[in-house]
C-alpha cells in the first residue's frame, strides 16, 4: 500500500459502526472491554482465548470459532445462558453485517464476478464453509450482482441502524471501495487481467480443475476426517502446491489476486475490526531489541520487560524511531520466569501518526 488512503477509509468506517448501539452492545461483552474477565459472558470468552480461541483478533468474525469451541468441556467460568444466547445472536448479527460489507466491497475488484483466481476454486481456504482463518467468499456471493447495487439493505437492519445512520453505512463503504480501487495491490490485480491471454487463461482453468480433484470432500477426509486445523492447513498446502505450477502471466494473476483479497482482509476486516470494537492502538513503551524482518508484509521483532498481557490481533505502536508506523500483533512469547517478553508485529505501512494511541499499561 503506497498512500493513506485506505486506512483512512478503514478508520470513517470504523467511527461509523463504533457509533451503533448494537455495536456496542455486543462489544461491551468482549473480554478486552469488559470490566472483570473472569465471569459472565467475557469470561467464558476469555477462556475460549486462552484455548487458543482467535476472539480478540477478529471480533467481526468470531461466531464460527465461538460455536467449534462451545464443545470444549472444560471452560467453568460461571455465565447465566439466556445473556449468553442473547449475546451469540447479537454477534451472528454484527457479522453477518461485516460479511455483507466485504461481500460488496469485492465486488468492485477488477473483473468481478469474473475472477479465474485458483484461490477461489471450491473447498480451498478462501471458499470452504468448514472452519478456515480466512475471510472466505461465502457461497454465492458472485451471483448476486452486487457489482451492480448499492450495499445491501440487509446490513443496516442486521445493525438494527436508523435512516440516518444506514446512509453513513453506505456512505463509508463506498468511501472504502473506492481507496480500494485506487490501492496499489487493486490496480497490479487490473493489470494482471488485462495481461491474460487464451494459453495462461488455460492454465488457470486446469489449475482449479486439479484443486477440485484435490480438494474433493472424498479427498480431504482421506487426508484428515475430523480435525478441523489439520483439513485448513491442508487445503492451504494443495493450494500453495498447485500455484507453484504456474507460469507467466496465469502466476501474476494468481499473486496479484492474493494481494488484493489480503489487502481486504487485512484492513476491511482485521484493522476495522480492532478500531470499531477496540478503539484506538496500544502504545508500547521500553521496548528493546527491535529487529525489523525484511520482505512484504514487513515485520518486528522486539522485547518488553515486562509480561504485556495482549493478545495477538491487537494494533500497537511502538514508542521507538525505528517503527513509527502501527503494527497488528501476531505473536507473543511470554516468558514464565523474570525474563523479558518478546513479540513480533507487521507494520501497517503509512500509518505514522494517523492514530493516536493510549499508553499500555501492564496488568
Amino acid at each position: 500500500m503506497n498512500d493513506t488512503t485506505v486506512w483512512q477509509a478503514v478508520t470513517q468506517q470504523a467511527d461509523v459502526w463504533a457509533a451503533l448501539p448494537a455495536v456496542q452492545e455486543f462489544a461491551r461483552q468482549l473480554p478486552r472491554n469488559a470490566p472483570t474477565r473472569s465471569i459472565g459472558v467475557a469470561g467464558r470468552l476469555q477462556q475460549m482465548q486462552a484455548a487458543d480461541a482467535d476472539i480478540a483478533g477478529t471480533p467481526m468474525r468470531l461466531t464460527r470459532t465461538v460455536h467449534l469451541f462451545e464443545q470444549v468441556p472444560y471452560f467453568d467460568a460461571p455465565y447465566d445462558k439466556d445473556t449468553w444466547r442473547a449475546w451469540l445472536h447479537s454477534a451472528a448479527r454484527i457479522e453477518a453485517a461485516h460479511r455483507t460489507t466485504i461481500a460488496w466491497l469485492r465486488s468492485r475488484m477488477p473483473g468481478y464476478p469474473q475472477l479465474p483466481a485458483p484461490q477461489l476454486a471450491p473447498r480451498t481456504a478462501l471458499t470452504t464453509t468448514e472452519y478456515t482463518f480466512r475471510l472466505v467468499w461465502q457461497p454465492g456471493e458472485r451471483a448476486a450482482g452486487l457489482q451492480m447495487r448499492g450495499l445491501p439493505s440487509s446490513a443496516a437492519r442486521q445493525l438494527q441502524a436508523t435512516p440516518d445512520q444506514a446512509r453513513s453505512l453506505e456512505e463509508s463503504a463506498r468511501t472504502l471501495a473506492s481507496a480500494l480501487q485506487a490501492s496499489q495491490e487493486w490496480q497490479r490485480l487490473a493489470a494482471a487481467r488485462q495481461a491474460l491471454d487464451e494459453t495462461s487463461r488455460h492454465a488457470l482453468r486446469q489449475t482449479r480443475t486439479c484443486l477440485r480433484q484435490r480438494l474433493s470432500d472424498t479427498a480431504i477426509d482421506g487426508h484428515e476426517p475430523s480435525q478441523v486445523l489439520a483439513r485448513h492447513n491442508y487445503r492451504c498446502a494443495v493450494l500453495t502446491e498447485e500455484i507453484e505450477h504456474l507460469t507467466g502471466p496465469a502466476r501474476e494473476f494468481t499473486d496479484a489476486f492474493e494481494a488484493a483479497d489480503r489487502l481486504v482482509e487485512l484492513a476491511a476486516s482485521d484493522v476495522f475490526g480492532q478500531l470499531a470494537i477496540h478503539g484506538r492502538p496500544l502504545l508500547l513503551q521500553h521496548v528493546t531489541g527491535i529487529d525489523l524482518e525484511p520482505g512484504t508484509p514487513r515485520r518486528a521483532h522486539f522485547t518488553v520487560p515486562y509480561d504485556p498481557w495482549l493478545d495477538t490481533g491487537e494494533l500497537i505502536q511502538i514508542d521507538d524511531p525505528l517503527v513509527t508506523d502501527t503494527c497488528l500483533l501476531t505473536t507473543t512469547t511470554i516468558s514464565l520466569g523474570s525474563g523479558p517478553s518478546r513479540l513480533s508485529a507487521q507494520i501497517l505501512p503509512k500509518t505514522a501518526s494517523l492514530w493516536d494511541a493510549t499508553p499500555h499499561r501492564p496488568i
